[in-house]
Parts: C-alpha cells; structure tokens; sequence
C-alpha cells in the first residue's frame, strides 16, 4: 500500500509548474538589463560532462558580474560571460543542507523532507521514489558520479551523498569545514585521476568560504580595504548600526562569528557595531570571496587540461545569501531578499545557446530538470529519469516556454522541533512579496515602494490570489512523506560540529 500509494502520487504529478517570481535585481553598471525570458535550447548529441558548483552563504550582489564594484570575481565573471547569467536566482530556503536537497532533487524542502541542517543530525535523506536524488538518475545513465563537499552540514550521515559513487565531506569530530584549496586537494586528484577516462562524469564541489566567521588567509585578508566608495557602497543599504548594537550588546555568536572583539572594549563589555566594523566585516567577507573565485579558476583550468570543458554543462550557484547587518541582522536562514537572493550561472556547450543575461525569475529547483533536459537518456536509466521529472517541481528552464511567474523561499525552521510557529514563506510574485506565517499574521509588500510597508489591507484582492498560491503549492508533497517522521537520538559529533558554525546556538535563526 505504502510503494502503491507513493507511485500513484509520482505518476499523476507530472511535470510541477510551481515557483518563480523573485525581487528585481539590478544590472551591473554599463550593462544592458537580460532578456525577460530564457531562451530555448535544443539536445546534446551526447550526453555531456556535467559539472555543478555550489558556493555557500554567498551573497549575489557581491559579485562583479552582478554588479558589485570591486573585483572579486574575475574567473566567475569570465564563465558568466560565454553562458547564461540569471539576475533573478531565488532559493528555497536560505541554510545549506536543505538548499542543496532542492538542488539535486528539483524539490522544496516541504517535500524533500530537510527543512533544516540540525534537522540533519537526526533523519538522513533518502532517495526513493517522490524525492529520487539526480546523482541516482545520472549514475543509473552510465555517469561516473563525484560529491565533495566543504561542510560537516552535508556530512555523508544526512543522506546527501546518495548516488554519488565517491562522496567527500567533513565528518562529525574530525573539523566542521575545509578552506577552498584544502577542499581543490581531493578534487583535483579525482579530475587527474578520472578525467581523461572516455565517458560522462557528474562532478558537484562545494566550497563553504565565504561562510562565517569570515576570516581569510593571506593574502586575501589584506586585497580589500576601507575607502569612501565603500562606505558610500553600505550606507545604501540601509544598515542601522544602533539597532544592531543594541539587538547583539551582548550576543556571543556574533562576536565568535561576525565581530572579533573591539580592542577598546575588552569583554564582556556589549558588542559596539559602527559602520567601520561593518565595513570591516565586509572587506573579509569579499576577501574569501575572491579566494574561491581563485579556486574555481583553478578547477575550470583542470577540466581544459583533461580535454573535459569544451563539452561541459558548468553550473555555479549559491545555496544562499547572507546578511551582513542588514534587516538588522547577522547571519541568514531568513526569508529576507539579501538571505534568498542567489547567484545562478549556467555555461553550456558552444552552439546550444547564445550567452545573455536573462531577467526571469529562476528557482534553484530549476536546475536539475534543466541540466537532465539538455540530452537523451540512456534506456538504462529512461524509467527512473521519467519517475524524476514527474516529481519535480521545477521545470526546464530551456524549453522555450518558461512561463511561471511567483517563486517561494522559507524560513529555516525544524518542523519537529519548532511547530507552526517556526514555519514562514515569502511568495514572490512579480511586484509583489507575500508573507506568509501559518501562526502569525501575513504580510503583503509592493516590492516597487520599496518602502517596507505592509500594504495586503490596501490590497485584499492581491493578498488572497498570494495566499491561495501559497497553501496550494505547500500542499503539494508526496503523500508518503510522513508529516510527522519518528527521530532518530540526534547524533551529538553533527550537532557540536553544527554547533561550531554558528547553527542552533544562542540568538541564532540559521538553523
């Protein structure tokens, strides 16, 4: 009854149209604004090397292709610019075990089952029918399938390595994180060792700098300094250093994570935040930036030498944002722009697409489907990528008719462990932000005021058709997947190495 029921749901599914309208992002200076659609763009003859690179906690408009006015992305830019760059890149959840389930499942965290990273330490994912993992698919296609990853919160224990024949994390007690070019050790080994080998491979690297605490290694912690561009750059933002010195006064996360202590002010004296520190923060922040731009170049130049780039499908994404003072707040795991606002490029073939910047809105449940949309799959695997697609809730961004129009994020939140009233989604509809809070009051805001101002009593008709769009696509799940999972004891190595990143500790929200 159980497998009946689950295949059921699969096959009348079909392929989800469900998510995407996100806030405008503006356009590098001097740069036309990108297309207002994708464009569409046919088969491979073959199937291709597929290559995805996650960044976390990486801010969107902290890149030069996107805009920023420093040089912190040179290698990124360059990929950017024989690709597709997409200026309206949303994520589903701003924390990074859930982020990376929508990546490789084409799934919402309310349906892949991971609404957190603790949630992690206590169910592992599996890749079953209704939340079949693309590394399953493409290993099942005859790929050789590789997973390295940065991060004790996509540790093998939570289930993500599924289908990837060799798979690389931090394990709990050996060290929460690796730096980029610890992590380039491995991969650039597998690359030698596997890369010149005839046949399709899937490679995913995934790299934790810029996470917090922020602080880079030579000679980055000295590229970028304070100037008055810069301090005219992060007023624009908006950022209130009063409001925040008085929410953290006295907060330990943030002085572990954010601000090293003032040398005038010894603790335990409060925290003291002024635009100096921001900018401070912000300079090492940019500084790991551009250390894993340095290791990406590194990795394109290794697939050149193995004669594997002119082929590849490359795709660079973020699994989130990450606030920086802003919303009066440091770290992400909220449903704030600056926590769901990613960078998504995608560098296909020559001849399969003309490179643009393209202005939809965009999911990063988008990226599976897109990628497994670009070649034929081997009758070996037909089955099983026809079972995928048909749980998706994505869609091929490529097809030539991309036509949704709203986008949804949540909040970082336990089920479990906060009930409704940790749970909160923002619906991004063209102008339009809906809030909505199943136990608290919903919000409405016309992202064009700009103003921040809830406007959803000046707007009943716009509220209701966001409110009903929301429920519908909440209630979209696979039956099977169990509202209420029984929880293994947490494992306590993966709660202190999560414990260490800053994830459910004291006045913390990134979960």
């Amino acid at each position: 009854m159980r497998g009946a029921r689950r295949l059921a749901w699969i096959l009348g599914a079909g392929l989800v149209v469900g998510c995407s309208r996100g806030e405008p992002e503006a356009s590098g200076a001097g740069e036309q604004a990108g297309s207002p659609v994708p464009p569409a763009a046919g088969l491979l003859p073959e199937p291709p090397t597929i290559v995805w690179i996650t960044i976390d906690t990486l801010r969107r408009e902290h890149l030069s292709c996107y805009g920023y006015f420093r040089a912190t992305t040179p290698n990124l830019d360059a990929l950017a610019a024989e690709g597709l760059l997409f200026e309206r890149a949303v994520s589903s959840v701003a924390s990074t075990l859930p982020a990376h389930l929508t990546l490789l499942t084409g799934l919402y965290p309310h349906q892949h089952g991971m609404t957190s990273n603790r949630r992690g330490a206590s169910v592992s994912y599996v890749s079953e029918l209704g939340r079949l993992s693309l590394a399953e698919v493409l290993r099942r296609a005859g790929y050789r399938t590789a997973g390295f990853a940065s991060a004790t919160p996509l540790a093998a224990a939570t289930g993500i390595g599924a289908g990837f024949e060799t798979y690389a994390a931090p394990a709990a007690g050996a060290g929460p994180s690796l730096r980029a070019h610890e992590r380039n050790v491995a991969v650039l080994e597998w690359l030698a060792r596997e890369g010149p080998r005839p046949g399709p491979f899937f490679l995913w690297v995934h790299y934790f700098d810029p996470h917090e605490p922020n602080d880079p290694r030579p000679p980055y912690d000295a590229l970028f300094t304070t100037d008055e561009r810069q301090r005219a750059w992060i007023r624009t933002r908006g950022i209130d250093v009063e409001a925040l010195s008085a929410r953290f006064a006295d907060s330990s996360r943030v002085r572990r994570h954010f601000l090293p202590p003032d040398p005038e002010r010894q603790p335990p004296a409060p925290t003291r935040v002024t635009l100096e520190r921001v900018a401070d923060l912000m300079n090492r922040y940019d500084g790991e930036v551009r250390d894993v731009d340095e290791r990406i170049g590194e990795l394109l130049a290794a697939l050149r030498r193995h004669g594997r780039y002119a082929d590849a499908i490359v795709v660079v994404a973020a699994d989130h944002g990450q606030s920086l003072g802003e919303d009066d707040w440091f770290g992400h795991g909220s449903i704030t722009d600056v926590n769901t606002a990613v960078p998504l490029i995608v560098r296909l073939p020559a001849g399969l697409v003309a490179p643009r910047r393209i202005a939809s809105v965009v999911s990063l449940a988008d990226v599976a489907p897109t990628v497994l949309a670009r070649f034929a799959v081997p009758d070996s695997a037909a089955e099983l990528a026809t079972l995928f697609l048909g749980q998706v809730e994505g869609e091929d961004l490529l097809s030539g008719h991309f036509t949704r129009d709203s986008a949804l994020a949540a909040r970082t939140a336990d089920e479990l462990r906060d009930g409704e009233s940790g749970r909160q989604f923002a619906l991004h509809a063209g102008p339009w932000k809906y809030v909505h809070r199943p136990s608290g009051e919903d919000e409405l805001f016309d992202q064009r005021a700009g103003d921040g101002r809830d406007v959803r009593a000046e707007h009943p008709e716009v509220a209701a058709r966001l409110l009903a769009e929301t429920r519908a696509l909440l209630a979209r799940r696979s039956a099977l997947l169990p509202d209420d999972p029984e929880l293994a004891p947490a494992d306590p190595e993966l709660l202190e190495a999560l414990e260490a990143l800053g994830y459910g500790g004291e006045d913390d929200e990134d979960e």
